[in-house]
């Protein structure tokens, strides 16, 4: 993988999950947030954490791509960082700050959907740049810009 097509990785996953995450909270369920305390006004605080996540899918991504259909590589991926990422971090917040299971569960849920569509995003892109370039081995365990 190079430098290049990390960034822009990065920089595409990371804004269209800004953006889904920005439409979820503060425009569809606002009052539903609002009515749990939940805020979400640190958006250049977001802005670099969904980014900081879409460098880590992008540069993980190529080590477990099997070579399937692009975008359900990237959701099967998507899902599985958002399970990994969210929960943990959800219910050790409930814990922290007495939220409730149910709170967490339904965010947790959102959040699988939100890194899904970050997922196949990322799928779409591998899948484009493994169909432009012989620069990728995806197959081989050193994949990324090793000849």
């Amino acid at each position: 993988m190079t430098l290049r097509t990390l960034g822009i990785s990065t920089t595409l996953v990371g804004l269209v999950m800004w953006i889904v995450s920005g439409l979820w909270h503060n425009l569809i369920l606002a009052n539903f947030y609002a009515q749990r305390g939940a805020s979400h006004e640190g958006i250049g605080i977001l802005l670099i954490s969904y980014l900081i996540l879409a460098l880590i899918m992008s540069y993980l991504y190529p080590f477990g791509y099997r070579g399937k259909a692009a975008w359900l590589e990237g959701l099967r991926f998507g899902v599985i960082v958002g399970i990994l990422w969210v929960f943990p971090h959800e219910l050790a917040m409930a814990g922290a700050h007495e939220a409730s299971l149910s709170y967490v569960f339904r965010n947790g849920i959102w959040h699988v959907i939100e890194q899904g569509i970050g997922g196949i995003v990322l799928g779409i892109l591998y899948g484009k740049i493994e169909m432009s370039t012989e620069e990728y081995n995806w197959n081989s365990p050193h994949h990324a810009g090793s000849k």
